[in-house]
């Protein structure tokens, strides 16, 4: 089977995750210090919906990836290292969207987030070992912030649970709680980190992608 180049595709698609992430996080923090809570599910499922289908999208990439393992075999294990994470991000995607559609909390989409953004960390130390790719460290780097936005994704669909669809749907919120947390600072410091988690993905993803863009278009395969 012919190698079938399909890396900056996947870039793309990663860029345009953190974008979606990052906007709709603020809009949903900004209708949430308002108060209007209605207003800020409808604007989280709104970007959830998006994140299904960017999700979707990347999951089908992956998935025939997985099938077909489409990278000469000298080069095997790029097979693993490329489309296992990438599979799972799909998962950790499509299924936010579908609990905030059907009203379900979404703290357990968060914990397989964490679990899985620990794997992509260790996929990408190993392969700094490794010296896989032209570019070790910068995938390396690329693969431990986006593991690090699905680790803090956690402690994010907890507080989305409590204090966004909490007020407005009471059985979402893992415990009975308040409409505003009794500890902001708490909640505005694991908030805020996973915001900057986001950002420093979607620059590591650029970053990558102009280099993968520029070498890849100029030899495809």
């Amino acid at each position: 089977m012919a190698f079938i180049d399909d890396l900056t595709l996947i870039l793309d698609l990663l860029v345009l995750v953190t974008v979606v992430v990052f906007y709709t996080a603020f809009t949903v923090f900004v209708q949430y210090r308002r108060k209007d809570h209605e207003r800020a599910v409808s604007h989280l499922k709104g970007g959830a919906s998006m994140l299904a289908l960017l999700g979707g999208g990347i999951g089908l990439v992956a998935l025939w990836g997985e099938l077909t393992w489409p990278i000469p075999v000298a080069f095997g294990s790029y097979d693993l290292f490329f489309f296992d994470p990438l599979f799972m991000l799909s998962i950790i995607l499509i299924g936010f969207g579908f609990v905030l559609y059907r009203g379900l909390p979404t703290h357990f989409v968060g914990i397989v987030a964490a679990v899985a953004g620990s794997g992509i960390i260790y996929y990408g130390a190993r392969a700094y070992q490794l010296g896989l790719t032209e570019d070790p460290l910068e995938t390396f780097l690329l693969y431990l912030a986006f593991g690090g936005v699905a680790i803090l994704a956690y402690p994010a669909t907890l507080f989305v649970d409590w204090f966004i669809t909490g007020p407005v749907d009471p059985k979402t919120a893992p415990l009975p709680s308040p409409p505003s947390p009794a500890y902001p600072w708490l909640w505005r410091t694991l908030v805020g980190l996973f915001l900057i988690a986001v950002v420093l993905a979607g620059i590591a993803a650029v970053a990558y992608g102009f280099t993968a863009a520029w070498a890849h278009l100029a030899s495809p395969p």
